[in-house]
């Protein structure tokens, strides 16, 4: 089931893997959603799902575009035009609804992810350290003594696309009840649930 990140070899394969398996299981909760529903906050929170992929999109985007260019300095404004590269106008945190519908978000997504492979290439080619140290923009939020590199970005975008994956799984389930092996199995066009699935074990892995 495509719910587990398939076998890695290197440190790159790793990084890289993880990333693209996050990002396919934190889409994977758009799956077969209306525009509503994508829109939906059923939660305390204000995240939704569309939210949260428009958000994740710039996330990858950008900060891939660092990994491409690890010397380069990039601004707010960069950020902006980022988002525009991949069809969003506005920066969003996950809250913000972009005046698009959710295959035009999901675009977006797929737009993003694509750069996955291009810096793959880059590192696994050894035209870019996982070593070398990347410029901390010159943004609030980053502490003024940080050691940025490219493999704490790669870990970064990991993790914050599994925390976002983890916010969707949760706004899924409330939406219509779905949770992350459900959909899996629908998705590779597997039964669900599989033979010998039980209450005990519904509850203990949703």
């Amino acid at each position: 089931m495509p719910f587990f990140a398939p076998s890695v070899t290197t440190e790159s394969d790793a990084l890289f893997t993880f990333i693209e398996q996050q990002a396919g299981q934190l889409r994977l909760t758009a799956l077969d959603l209306s525009d509503e529903q994508a829109r939906s906050t059923p939660t305390t929170s204000r995240l939704s799902i569309a939210g949260l992929i428009a958000h994740s999109a710039q996330v990858i985007y950008g900060w891939l575009q660092q990994v491409k260019d690890p010397d380069r300095v990039f601004s707010l404004d960069d950020y902006v035009s980022f988002g525009r590269a991949i069809g969003i106008e506005e920066m969003c945190d996950g809250a913000e609804l972009p005046d698009l519908t959710l295959a035009e978000l999901l675009s977006a997504f797929d737009t993003a992810t694509a750069e996955v492979t291009a810096a793959r290439e880059l590192v696994d080619s050894g035209r870019v350290d996982l070593d070398s140290t990347v410029p901390v923009p010159d943004m609030p939020w980053y502490p003024k003594d940080f050691v940025m590199t490219v493999r704490w970005i790669l870990n970064h975008i990991s993790t914050e696309l599994a925390r976002h994956a983890g916010h969707a799984d949760i706004i899924r389930e409330s939406i219509d009840g779905a949770i992350a092996y459900e959909l899996n199995a629908r998705a590779a066009g597997e039964s669900w649930p599989p033979e010998n699935w039980t209450d005990s074990a519904d509850a203990s892995t949703a």
